[in-house]
């Protein structure tokens, strides 16, 4: 179960907001973060990940769902290739309230869990030739 603590931070409700503009009911037991990750994926969201990779992006927002809310939120902003946590948290959260629609709001989060994918894989980073 998640605390309410969690979804009372100010990211998980700019993630509520939107998953209510959306008119998605999300399960308060989850991370509103996770609820609207996961319905950009069914919504067809598009972002910095490769389409060949969606699988994998899907299989991390799945296995998210188990973690405990506070090691969730501490992966989601420590991103050894980004700047601060409070950095990340802040750049998420004015991302959160600027994008355009629920459907972009949810690739921001998509994007934050692939940039930590490929963080911590390798295998997920693109080839050299692969670049622009």
């Amino acid at each position: 179960m998640v605390a309410p603590l969690q979804n009372e931070s100010q990211l998980n409700r700019a993630a509520w907001k939107r998953l209510k503009e959306a008119r998605d009911h999300p399960d308060p037991e989850h991370l509103f973060l996770l609820s609207l990750a996961s319905w950009g994926l069914d919504n067809g969201a598009e972002g910095d990940w490769p389409e060949k990779e969606r699988h994998a992006l899907q299989m991390q927002v799945d296995g998210l769902f188990g973690w405990k809310p506070e090691n969730v939120m501490t992966w989601l902003l420590t991103n050894p290739n980004g700047p601060s946590k409070e950095e990340q948290s802040g750049s998420l959260l004015w991302a959160l309230r600027e994008a355009s629609s629920p459907k972009n709001a949810a690739a921001v989060v998509l994007n934050v869990i692939w940039a930590n994918q490929q963080a911590e894989n390798p295998a997920l980073q693109p080839a050299a030739s692969e670049l622009p």
